[in-house]
Formats: structure tokens, C-alpha cells, sequence
């Protein structure tokens, strides 16, 4: 049953990130403790009846948080997603109110949990530590086997696999003799059944009307494939040819007709964090235009010739391919989530081979930092993260579920140590108005500088930003960039269309900005 509790709460987790965009993941917690509590509200109530019935009362116990633990998690993945970000209170409210009690239905099947282990650690007949030994035993078990059980079978099957374990064991421990508990018992069966056979009926997970900051929706998009990771979900979606007029982020994919009628897919994480899918058919002209996106600011930058680069994350590619059309020598690129890899070498490997083969590439399933830190000790001439988030994290309660390690002191100590002597780290990310994420990353690179013994480490930045400030990429060299460099840099900004240099070594800008007055 412990087991079967962390298992279950990991899965519930899981399904409200990729449901609500973790807005409301950091409940988790709270929900099972508050199921727990009200099973030891009740059982102060009804102790002496569940211990005195034990096996009548364990087995509709047991029954009941499968079936509970089923319908809450087919209830909560039909429901609509609705407005993730808002500025406005009165739709924050609305929100709110929609989806914390729908959220709240999961204290259901813990507290039919907490009945089953506080039933039996308040029973006399056992003795306490071997019953809490078990429970912490079992608990460590649920954590650790529900990681392969989320790769293997996704979420909405192991939901169904949990609910099924759990009934068995209670059975085969407790078989029911009263006909309320074997009603019950019968109704969990029928529904574990349904939800094996059916899962995509049962679990119908409604998902955000197209993709965010594409830019279109309607004809033309449509979910194709769905993947669980034990990190995040992940989705390929057809797309209509995105247009920059049209989409809140145009430097991610430029203004040239031929390079956006390359865009056919994208692939999300929970159902919002995007990646396009560009159509490559092996020929480097076929990807003209990528170098007028933000992708290629570091490529536009280093004096290096066939560059070695690095790449955390890789979602759809597009990191990859902009390092291939600038001829580097070799591209690394580190993923971690197991399945967006699976989904480049296997699912849609028709789609993927002429980059995914290509020589040049390499493709490592590993968390980026610890590529890093446990490598050969290799040095990069780019290293490149574009907006790299799991999106399996928690905003509200500040990452306690899966903190990201990326933006750290430490990392960008790490960073600069990979880096070839004329090497530049390309951090790009959405950014806020007033700057703040961006802006902690200059601070925290201007920091990692100093450490490094830079004399003045302004003359190793350079920015640029999107023309709404939406947007802004921070390229940090390990030595000061050279006028030739800036000036390169200089010349591509200023003929761009969607960004523009926000800071840079020496500069006056007529308007100022944060990141330029720091």
C-alpha cells in the first residue's frame, strides 16, 4: 500500500504538470498529507469497527482508492486546460476556482490510502515497527519503480497498473466476505478493465487548443504522437506554416517564405514548451534562413572555422541544424528526456535521419550539467542553450519537485571551464518586462567571469533582444570579443528585422536598457 501511495503520487504529479502546466503541480504533496489527515480524523471515529472487521474494511478501503484513484485522474484529464498565464486578477480567480477543487478530487484515493496504513500501524495485533518498516520500505519501492514504469507504459497505464496491484494484493490479504465490499471490489475490476483496454477513452487528456506562440491554430494542426518521459510529456504536433506577423516570437523562425514552408511539425513538452520540427533533407541550402533566426547569433559571433559544439537540450532539432548549416565539425547534442530521443531515432525516423545520422552528430540522453561535469574534459568552441526547461518543475513552490541545476554559479563556472580559448556560450530565453531572467543570467555570467580572472568582463558580452523585449540571447566569450567580432555582430543585428544589440563592449545606445547599464 505504501508503495502504491508513492507510485500514485508520482503519476498524479505528472499528470497535473502536463495538464496545467505545473501552475498547480505543487499541490501534490499538500493533497496526499491532506488525505492522510482526514483518514486519521476518521479512524479516530471508526478504529475500533476497522479493526474489529479488519478484512471487510481493508478490502473496501482498498477497492475504493482504486477506483477513486481511476476516476479522479479520467475526471481531471477531461476537463479543459484553460488559461495557463494571466495578468488579469479576474481571470486568475476564474482559474483558480475551476481548478483547485478539481485538484482536491486526489485527496480522495490518499485518504483511502491513509485509511489502510493507519489502519493497520493503530493495530494492536501488529507490532509498529514492523508495520512502519514496511511502509518505508514500500514507499522507497513506489519511488524508485514508478521511474521505468512512466518510460515503459506512460502515465494513464501505470495509473491503470497501480489501481490493479494494489487490488490484488488487498484481496489476496483480505478477501471480502460482505457484500458491500465485494461490490465495491467488483466495481474497481470493472473499472481497472475499461481503463486497460480503453486508456485513451478514459484518460482523454484535453490539451491547449494549438500551439503556443505558433502563431495559427485551426486547420492544418493536430496532435499526432504522445510520448511519456519520466521528465515530461511529450507531444508532435502537425502545424500549419507559421507566420511572423502572426506568432509572439518571430526571431525563432525568421521572415523567408522557402525556410517556413520547412516548418510541418513541433514537438512540446507538457503541452507547452515548443521546439519546430524543421524539414531537413540533407542539403545545407535547404535550411536558408535559419541563419537570420536568434538561433544563430553565436555562429554569427565566433571567429572560430568548423566550430565543436555542444548543445543542452534538442528538442525538435533546431539547435542541431542551425550548427550544421554553419558547418561545424561536430555537434553534440545532450537531452534528458529518454523519449524526445526515441522519438528522433525511432518514431519518426524517416523524418530525422539525414540530421540524426549525419557524422557529425552525436546525440547523448543525459542531463546537460552532468555531461559537462562527468565528461573527457572536452572543450567547446559553442556552447548553446535555447531556452532549455523540462517544464516538470514546480513555479509555486520554487522547483522542489525537479530543480533546474542550468542557471546555477556553479554551472556557469562549468560552462566557461568547456570552453575552447575563442569559445562563446549562446544562453537565449523568453524574457520578462522589466528584465529579470535574462538579466540574472548576465549577472550571474558577468560573476563567472570575475572568478575567472576576467580584468573587465564587459568586453566578454554581448546581447540581443527581441524588439518587443520578449526575447534576448546573452553570448558570453572566454576571452574579450575583438572589434571584428563586435563589429559582425553589429552589422547582422542591425539588418534584423525581429531583434536588435542590447548591450555590447563600449556601446552608447541611444535607448538604454537594463542589461546594457549593468
Amino acid at each position: 500500500m505504501a508503495a502504491a501511495a508513492l507510485f500514485a503520487q508520482v503519476l498524479v504529479h505528472r499528470l497535473i504538470s502536463a495538464k496545467l502546466l505545473n501552475n498547480y503541480a505543487f499541490l501534490v504533496i499538500s493533497l496526499t498529507m491532506l488525505g492522510f489527515a482526514v483518514a486519521g480524523v476518521v479512524l479516530t471515529r471508526m478504529l475500533p469497527a476497522v479493526l474489529e472487521r479488519g478484512d471487510e474494511f481493508l478490502a473496501a478501503f482498498g477497492a475504493l482508492f482504486a477506483l477513486t484513484l481511476l476516476a479522479t485522474s479520467a475526471l481531471f484529464s477531461y476537463l479543459p486546460a484553460g488559461a495557463q498565464f494571466t495578468t488579469d486578477p479576474a481571470v486568475f480567480v476564474r482559474t483558480l476556482l475551476t481548478w483547485l477543487p478539481a485538484a482536491l478530487l486526489f485527496a480522495i484515493p490518499f485518504g483511502f490510502a491513509g485509511l489502510i496504513l493507519g489502519a493497520l500501524l493503530s493495530d494492536p495485533r501488529l507490532p509498529a515497527r514492523l508495520v512502519y518498516g514496511a511502509d518505508l520500505l514500500g514507499s522507497a519501492l513506489g519511488a524508485i519503480i514508478v521511474i521505468p514504469a512512466i518510460r515503459h507504459f506512460g502515465v494513464e497505464r501505470s495509473l491503470t497498473l497501480c489501481a490493479a496491484v494494489t487490488l490484488a494484493g488487498l484481496l489476496a490479504a483480505a478477501w471480502p466476505r460482505g457484500g458491500v465490499p465485494r461490490a465495491l471490489s467488483a466495481a474497481a475490476a470493472l473499472a481497472i478493465v475499461l481503463a486497460a483496454a480503453r486508456p485513451e477513452a478514459v484518460f482523454p487528456i484535453k490539451v491547449r487548443s494549438g500551439i503556443p506562440f505558433v502563431g495559427r491554430d485551426g486547420p492544418g494542426y493536430g496532435i499526432e504522437y504522445v510520448q511519456w518521459d519520466p521528465v515530461a510529456r511529450i507531444e508532435i504536433s502537425r502545424i500549419p506554416r507559421p507566420h511572423p506577423g502572426l506568432t509572439t516570437y518571430p526571431l525563432l523562425i525568421g521572415d523567408q517564405a522557402p525556410f517556413l514552408a520547412r516548418f510541418k511539425r513541433a514537438l512540446t513538452q507538457n503541452d507547452y514548451a515548443f521546439s519546430f520540427m524543421v524539414e531537413y533533407d540533407g542539403r545545407r541550402e535547404s535550411l536558408a534562413g535559419i541563419e537570420d533566426t536568434i538561433y544563430a547569433t553565436a555562429y554569427h559571433a565566433t571567429s572560430v572555422q568548423k566550430p565543436r559544439v555542444v548543445t543542452i537540450g534538442v528538442g525538435g532539432g533546431f539547435d542541431l541544424l542551425t550548427a550544421l548549416y554553419f558547418d561545424a565539425s561536430r555537434v553534440t547534442g545532450v537531452e534528458v528526456n529518454g523519449a524526445t530521443l526515441d522519438i528522433l531515432r525511432r518514431v519518426y525516423a524517416d523524418y530525422f535521419r539525414p540530421w540524426v545520422t549525419d557524422p557529425r552528430v552525436t546525440l547523448v540522453e543525459d542531463d546537460g550539467r552532468h555531461f559537462l561535469a562527468a565528461g573527457t574534459g572536452e572543450r567547446y568552441d559553442v556552447i548553446q542553450l535555447s531556452g532549455v526547461d523540462s517544464y516538470s518543475g514546480t513555479p509555486g513552490a520554487a522547483h522542489v519537485f525537479s530543480e533546474n541545476y542550468l542557471y546555477t554559479a556553479e554551472a556557469f563556472d562549468l560552462y566557461l571551464a568547456h570552453l575552447s580559448d575563442d569559445g562563446i556560450l549562446d544562453m537565449m530565453r523568453l524574457e520578462f518586462i522589466p528584465p529579470r531572467e535574462m538579466l540574472r543570467a548576465l549577472v550571474s555570467a558577468v560573476a563567472a567571469l570575475r572568478r575567472a580572472g576576467a580584468e573587465d568582463p564587459a568586453r566578454h558580452v554581448i546581447m540581443l533582444t527581441a524588439r518587443d523585449d520578449n526575447f534576448t540571447a546573452l553570448l558570453v566569450k572566454k576571452t574579450p570579443f575583438t572589434a571584428e567580432e563586435e563589429q559582425r555582430v553589429r552589422s547582422w543585428a542591425g539588418a534584423a528585422r525581429f531583434f536588435h544589440l542590447s548591450a555590447a563592449p563600449g556601446e552608447n545606445f541611444k535607448r538604454q536598457n537594463l542589461y546594457q547599464l549593468f
